[in-house]
């Protein structure tokens, strides 16, 4: 795989793009940067080193890039490539750092939902994803709230016109509403337009 992407000018380029990504990623969402590292481990071992030839390797850098672009501080941010029109991170929950009351040996499923944030902090339910449809999942339960999330999830919440992919785990409950797991990492994603 590397002698491929050095072999080729173009997937050098944007090999050098995506490690500027992430180092800016990286200082954005340092808060969960455990969660970034991983999810950066994942797509190398799935993603990019599932590839078998150079298209395969520019489509996996480009929509990677698309991924992380709205994390990037204005000086590392692309202005010459096109990227692909897909879900961009914009924050992670990291898992809570009560293990205690969130521990990490909990079995979860996978979990993906689409729609609003929506601000339930005076209600007592915290942060709430909301599907277009009204179906609810706890995104981050009023227990759980720590800096800078907060702040962060007030910001996303704020927009009303803005609808996010948030991929994460489930945790098991005998209720309707699905939480996102408390103990792992959630990523939220702004949707593409």
């Amino acid at each position: 795989m590397e002698k491929a992407i050095c072999g080729s000018p173009e997937l050098s380029m944007l090999d050098e793009y995506l490690s500027r990504y992430y180092a800016g990623g990286r200082m954005r969402l340092q808060h969960a940067e455990e969660c970034l590292v991983g999810d950066q481990r994942a797509w190398i071992r799935t993603v990019r080193n599932g590839c078998k030839d150079a298209a395969c390797l520019k489509g996996a850098y480009l929509n990677r890039l698309a991924v992380l672009h709205a994390v990037q501080p204005g000086a590392t941010s692309l202005r010459t490539i096109e990227l692909p029109p897909i879900p961009s991170l914009v924050w992670i929950v990291p898992p809570a750092a009560d293990q205690s009351a969130a521990p990490r040996s909990v079995q979860t499923s996978p979990l993906s939902a689409s729609g609003r944030i929506i601000n339930e902090v005076a209600t007592g339910d915290g942060y709430v994803l909301q599907s277009d449809a009204g179906a609810r999942h706890v995104l981050v339960s009023l227990m759980f709230l720590e800096q800078p999330t907060t702040d962060a999830l007030a910001q996303l919440a704020g927009s009303n016109e803005a609808r996010y992919e948030v991929r994460g785990r489930a945790e098991p409950t005998g209720g309707e509403i699905k939480s996102f797991a408390a103990s792992q990492c959630t990523f939220v994603y702004r949707k593409a337009r």
